[in-house]
């Protein structure tokens, strides 16, 4: 009789439990700014965080190629350990830069603060704020800068971004 009073205790433990959200690392502020440099500024701040703090699992895929002069990848996926996917598109003259990471769910307190350090590790000199709901980060003029949009579903958190005019 005891063991089955354990087995069902033991079987019905999850739903009990409070479920562990996924938190990113916090950003080092210094070290990217200092890659941001080297690198003439021409990589993604988030890309270059993912590949400073995760492994890579894959190598970039669904990768689209610009169509003039240098050719150069301006479109790709690719994934990191602890199942997050990044996607990231710049294709087109004059274009802004979009991107997409895709988390497990995570703490959203954990999120916003992770934007704000993202988006000050390369600040501007536009006003930029949350919305009511703190699911939108963008200039508070609606015009240029970087938006950040969080979305979550049962089973992730998506970070969606764009940064541009």
């Amino acid at each position: 009789m005891k063991i089955k009073i354990v087995v069902i205790l033991l079987l019905m433990m999850p739903f009990f439990a409070k479920a562990q959200h996924f938190k990113l690392i916090k950003p080092n502020i210094e070290t990217l700014n200092a890659e941001l440099e080297k690198n003439n500024y021409s990589e993604n701040i988030v890309y270059l965080y993912l590949i400073k703090n995760y492994k890579t699992i894959s190598e970039k895929y669904n990768t689209k190629k610009n169509d003039f002069p240098d050719y150069e990848v301006c479109a790709f996926n690719q994934k990191f350990e602890k199942n997050i996917l990044y996607w990231e598109e710049q294709c087109g003259e004059a274009t802004g830069i979009k991107s997409k990471l895709t988390l497990p769910k995570s703490d959203k307190a954990s999120v916003i603060e992770w934007v704000e350090m993202i988006f000050n590790s390369s600040p501007m000199d536009i006003k930029h704020g949350w919305n009511t709901k703190q699911t939108k980060f963008g200039p508070t003029d609606d015009g240029a800068g970087c938006y950040f949009e969080i979305i979550e579903t049962k089973t992730n958190t998506i970070i969606d971004m764009f940064c541009g005019c």
